[in-house]
Order: C-alpha cells, then structure tokens, then sequence
C-alpha cells in the first residue's frame, strides 16, 4: 500500500494556512490538568478504540511499514515514531491516561499487552464497510481496515484473551469503548459522479453513515455486553484563524461546505444517540463532543503557548511529514497544525482538557468520585 503526502490526503482536519499573531484570550487550563484523572473513578480496568488516523496509535504502520508515519519527526515528542499520526500521542492517549489506563498499543501490533484494552482504529479508514463505500463512491487508498472490520478484531481479541464466558463479561461490563471516524467518508466521495453541488453528495451519504454508527454501537451492546460508549462527533474543520489586529479581537474562520455537514452530522448523531440510550437504559452512550474540543483550541491556543495557529510543524505543499527532504519546525508545542491533516501532540493535550471533563460526567465518573468523597 502506498501513502500519498500529507499535503494530498482528504481528512476533516484541513490544512491551516494563514499566518497570524497569536492573540491571547482567558487563560487556559494548563496542558494536562484540564482531563487530571477524572476518569479514575469510574473504574474502567481496560479502554477499546475503534476509528481512523485520528485514534490510530500504530495499526496502518503494521498494514504498511514502510509508511511516512513510523519515520522522524513522527513521534519527536516521546522520542520514537509510533505509528501515531502525530509528533505524540493523541486524544484516546489522552482519555486512557484521565482513565489511570496506560496508552494504548495497537491490536494489529504483535507481542503487544493488551491486558488493558487494545487500538483497533486504523488510519486513513472510514465507517463505511467495503460494500457501502462502492455504492457511496468512497474510494479510501489507505486500507480496507474498516470500523466494522475493526469490531471483527474485537471480538477475535475477546475470544482468544478470555475463554471464560463470566470472566469475559466482567472484563467487558468494565471497560470503556470508544467509537469513532466519521470525517474519511464524507471527504473521500468521487463527486464526479454526481452534477450536484459538493454540500447536496456529502449530505446524501449522511444517512448511510449515521446508520452504520447506530449498528456498530448496537454490536457493541448486544454481541459484545458493552455497558460505556463514547462516540465522538466531528471536527470543526477547514478552520483557520485570522485577527484584526487586536489582542481581542480573533476570529475563526471554516470552510462552510465542511462546516455545515460536520454540524449537521453532529446534531443528527446525537439524535440517534438518544435513540439508543432509550432502546438500552442501562448502557451509558456519551457523545463526545468534538466540534466544542476544536472551538475551545481555537479560542484558547494564544494562552497555551501556541505562536503558529495557521502553519504546519512538519512537511509543506510539495513533501509530505516523513518523507526525504521534508521541512520541519523543531518545536511542535508551538503549532495546532502537525502535517497539514493532523494536529499536534499539544493541540491533542489542550483538546482533551476540554473533552475528558464532559466525558466523565456523562459518564458517571464524577458522580464517582463524590461518593467516594463522602464515604471517606
């Protein structure tokens, strides 16, 4: 399998281009201490991930080793490239670490500890299976990795690690899954073979993809006795930020086709979201709300340290991250924008400070934790 550069890959999280003045806003949470171990609490002993490069902690890197993602400056951050699409870690990094949970290590990966969960996402895949995607037009160069081949994997995991049908639903009622990858079908459509405007083809797919999420969240429940999900939304994306001039005065500006399908997307998952907590009231199903996480780094980068909000850290129009010859900015914490489709190790942190809080109260974690208050 070939990789195309960072620069050709259709992903939600666009290209950030202008140049701008950091504008400091309110002061941000510190890096880290926004998600603390707020998930600590809820007790999960194992965390399953399930998306695209996003969440992806080394899966494609197994599928193709010779991929830009498992060379320099992959990785610079932690010190080796993993296979994380990022110069460290990423959100669901972030989330295990909230969790008490070490980071987790892809299933794809051999000789790996999957005791406390496993990285099933894979980068470059979307939701839509091998079938969906011919009939959608969906043409994904990177793998046929799938969510619902990713499941597939889950329960070859569960069945192999757990022979003992009491010990498995133990360890699966306490686990956290997190199911995620949305942005790839919407971005890699052919629209050539439609004359209908770019926002109408990227809406008609919507139906199709908010459908195989509502199977894949039933899948969890029924086949595998999931009682914690979290489905992530969209992205804000095809932002990037401009001032006037002024301190006070940023502004962020979206792409309006990506803006309204992301937000459109959103609000429909959430509807279905209600849908299947009401079909299943003992199962605790969180949206995750990636569209607020991408607008809180927006109006906070200033304050966090971020000096380079429009520009990317690694590889250029021309060569992408990882590859010879490729430019790279030797200082990521200074950047949102990692290889012109991912964000930064950094940006991932900030993003998570904001995330993790909703999560642990949607599910239950805070609660949690006031009991244990109260008992001590």
């Amino acid at each position: 399998m070939q990789f195309l550069t960072a620069a050709s890959c259709m992903f939600f999280l666009s290209s950030l281009l202008l140049v701008v003045i950091p504008c400091p806003m309110g002061q941000a949470t510190p890096p880290g201490e926004g998600g603390g171990k707020l998930l600590e609490h809820c007790g999960f002993t194992a965390i399953y991930c399930f998306g695209d490069s996003m969440y992806d902690s080394g899966n494609a890197l197994a599928e193709s080793p010779q991929g830009p993602m498992g060379k320099f400056p992959y990785g610079v951050t932690i010190h080796h490239a993993t296979g994380r699409f990022t110069d460290g870690y990423t959100i669901i990094d972030r989330i295990a670490e909230a969790a008490g949970v070490p980071p987790l290590n892809p299933y794809l990966k051999r000789n790996m500890d999957h005791s406390k969960g496993a990285n099933f996402a894979v980068g470059g895949v979307g939701l839509l299976s091998k079938e969906a995607r011919a009939k959608w037009h969906v043409k994904l160069p990177f793998s046929n990795s799938s969510v619902d081949i990713q499941l597939k994997w889950l329960g070859r995991h569960l069945n192999q690690a757990y022979r003992n049908e009491t010990a498995r639903r133990e360890h699966v009622e306490s686990s956290l899954f997190v199911l995620g990858g949305a942005g790839n079908d919407y971005l890699n459509m052919n629209l050539s073979f439609s004359s209908l405007p770019r926002v109408v083809q990227m809406k008609r797919i919507m139906p199709a993809l908010l459908a195989a999420t509502q199977v894949y969240v039933k899948t969890l429940i029924t086949e595998y006795g999931a009682r914690k999900v979290v489905v992530p939304g969209i992205l804000k994306a095809g932002c990037r930020v401009s001032t006037g001039g002024f301190f006070h005065d940023t502004q962020v500006q979206c792409d309006e086709t990506l803006t309204s399908v992301a937000a459109l997307h959103n609000r429909l998952l959430k509807r279905e979201l209600e849908r299947l907590r009401i079909k299943f009231p003992d199962v605790e199903i969180v949206y995750g709300d990636m569209w607020m996480a991408t607008h809180w780094l927006f109006d906070h980068f200033g304050s966090a340290g971020i000096h380079h909000p429009n520009e990317r850290c690694c590889g250029n129009s021309s060569i992408g991250c990882g590859m010879p010859g490729a430019p790279y900015c030797g200082n990521p914490s200074d950047y949102i924008d990692w290889d012109g489709t991912h964000f930064t190790d950094h940006a991932y942190r900030l993003m998570s400070d904001f995330l993790i809080p909703q999560l642990a109260s949607g599910l239950g974690c805070r609660a949690a934790a006031n009991n244990v208050r109260s008992q001590g």
